[in-house]
């Protein structure tokens, strides 16, 4: 692909959600999401030394949400500094690279999103925003970051038909929040889990280090395994241990990012004592194995 890529060893604080390639592939065949569907997103603060270059872009849409600090973009048409409280968008198949400044680094919110519509709908926001520019200015909004850190953490509960249908149809809202800013204070409702099947997330999400059993997961519930087992798959689309090694390979895509454990010690913070299941479970998951996802995306920094 051509792509050149340098970064820091990581960024205090950091986060990042990489949607399974599969996942990816499931939300293509959903009608209510296949138009504009995230793949990948992130929150990087004071990302001292943060520095990509695709010099044939990628075939995503690429947002970046600066909110502190600041950085620079350089794109076929020129350069220009990216200031706190400015919106990036860059189109599918366009070279671009950017990075923080050294001096004031920036704190970005970033996505990757496709979807058949995924450039028209970039395009209609810039146009109405900005005339065509590839930033756009708005003032900071708490219900936005809030916004932000509900998708995330959808996405960190599972990748269910409902999480998908979720995350992916609020992803529409966030970006409204850039045509209409003034009008974004609004409180949005709390989310609060109280179904077993939500509680049963919970403690999966809780023991993801463990080697945990179907049983172990119903008791926490404090339901019958079969009982447990059929309303898990009724809610969720997923058997629960399946559902349970999504969120494992979750936790493993941010600790081949974010760390310099070997794949054996990655494998053992989930729980998995042999390093070539891992790899297959993985994979499975991917497309890649660890070594090769390591290598091909653990450098890639929004």
């Amino acid at each position: 692909m051509g792509t050149l890529a340098r970064k820091s060893r990581g960024f205090a604080g950091e986060r990042i959600i990489e949607v399974p390639k599969q996942t990816v592939d499931k939300c293509r065949t959903m009608p209510l999401v296949n138009s504009l569907f995230i793949t990948r997103m992130g929150f990087y603060p004071k990302a001292l030394h943060h520095y990509y270059q695709r010099p044939v872009g990628i075939s995503q849409v690429i947002l970046l949400y600066c909110t502190d600090g600041q950085g620079w973009l350089q794109l076929p048409t020129g350069r220009r500094i990216v200031q706190a409280g400015e919106v990036v968008l860059i189109a599918p198949g366009v070279a671009h690279s950017y990075g923080a400044d050294a001096a004031n680094p920036w704190t970005i919110y970033w996505f990757h999103f496709s979807g058949s519509r995924c450039q028209e709908s970039i395009s209609a926001l810039l146009d109405h925003r900005n005339e065509g520019q590839p930033t756009i200015r708005v003032p900071y909004s708490d219900e936005r970051i809030r916004l932000f850190d509900r998708i995330f953490d959808t996405f960190l509960s599972g990748y269910g038909t409902s999480n998908l249908l979720y995350a992916n149809l609020t992803l529409p809202f966030f970006l409204a929040s850039f045509i209409r800013p003034d009008d974004f204070q609004k409180a949005l409702p709390s989310n609060v889990p109280t179904s077993p099947t939500s509680q049963a997330i919970i403690f999966m999400q809780q023991n993801l280090s463990r080697s945990v059993t179907l049983d172990n997961i119903a008791q926490s519930v404090h339901l019958s395994t079969s009982f447990f087992c059929r309303k898990f798959k009724q809610d969720t689309g997923y058997a629960p241990i399946e559902y349970f090694n999504h969120l494992r390979i979750q936790k493993a895509c941010q600790l081949l990012h974010f760390s310099n454990l070997r794949i054996n010690e990655v494998a053992s913070q989930l729980g998995i004592d042999d390093p070539f299941y891992f790899s297959r479970l993985f994979k499975k998951q991917m497309g890649v194995s660890p070594v090769d996802y390591r290598k091909s995306e653990g450098i890639q920094r929004g």
